[in-house]
């Protein structure tokens, strides 16, 4: 009766072992299938629409007296300049208005414009906009080369930020071919920059600036998608802290109100 009670115990060990490593080969075939999807497939939300290339217009809802209008000279109103940062602004003139620097990456979505998401390719994501007529490009799984060049869009690293995956499967094991991960945002990241401005009366950002986005997705009331996108600026040369804001744009339905102008880059 020992021996044959010592034998089921032994038996029974065996095979919880020969099950954890059978959930453990699973598991990690998972994982191992989940970093082989492109970004494109791992995508949480949907911020393109093929067929109207995820176009997108800003609702001017904060800050209209700065986004909507040029600003007084020196009017710097709410951004935490350093005494650096408020001497280089002072020396901005109005005949530049206008300026190509007014649409670099730390500064451009506060413009009271529309912008377009499509996949360039499986892993870079790029965004257009008729206001300024700038494209950026968010790149995911790759590091900046070396000694690129500093531009005024900069060099663009994306990634998904993931609040959560759906439980499928034994266990809970999830398999993102089964309708993908749900719930998230993107998250891009901006360096590489050469010198721009924030606001269209010459508030500067300088090409030491990082800037840190997060595109949010939500849906309205009245199951109108909408986007809020979060922007944080980081720049050791001109502010004594982040210069965090919020912009807001919603969905549309077609493509009709594109309406492409270019910002001037060679000016007097």
């Amino acid at each position: 009766m020992k021996i044959s009670l010592q034998k089921t115990k032994l038996q029974l060990v065996a095979l919880l072992l020969a099950t954890g490593t059978v959930f453990g080969q699973t598991e990690d075939q998972n994982l191992q299938e989940r970093v082989e999807l492109s970004p494109r497939e791992m995508a949480p939300v949907n911020l393109t629409e093929e067929n109207l290339e995820g176009q997108w217009v800003s609702i001017i809802n904060e800050d209209w007296l700065w986004r909507m209008r040029i600003p007084d000279k020196g009017d710097f109103s709410s951004i935490p300049y350093n005494p650096q940062g408020i001497q280089k602004g002072q020396s901005w003139v109005e005949t530049t208005s206008g300026s190509c620097l007014a649409y670099g990456a730390a500064g451009i979505m506060r413009q009271p414009l529309r912008f377009r998401l499509q996949w360039e390719t499986d892993s870079v994501l790029k965004l257009e906009t008729d206001f300024g007529q700038q494209i950026r490009r968010f790149i995911f799984n790759s590091e900046p080369p070396q000694d690129i060049q500093n531009t005024l869009q900069g060099y663009s690293t994306a990634s998904w930020e993931y609040d959560q995956f759906p439980d499928r499967g034994f266990f809970g094991l999830v398999n993102p071919r089964d309708n993908g991960p749900q719930y998230g945002s993107l998250k891009v990241e901006t360096d590489h920059l050469t010198e721009a401005w924030l606001r269209a009366n010459g508030a500067p950002v300088s090409e030491n600036a990082k800037v840190i986005e997060l595109f949010d997705f939500f849906k309205g009331p009245d199951d109108s998608d909408w986007l809020v996108i979060t922007t944080i600026v980081q720049d050791p040369t001109y502010l004594y802290e982040d210069f965090v804001t919020s912009s807001h744009f919603r969905r549309e339905a077609d493509r009709s109100m594109w309406d492409p102008r270019p910002c001037m880059y060679d000016l007097p």
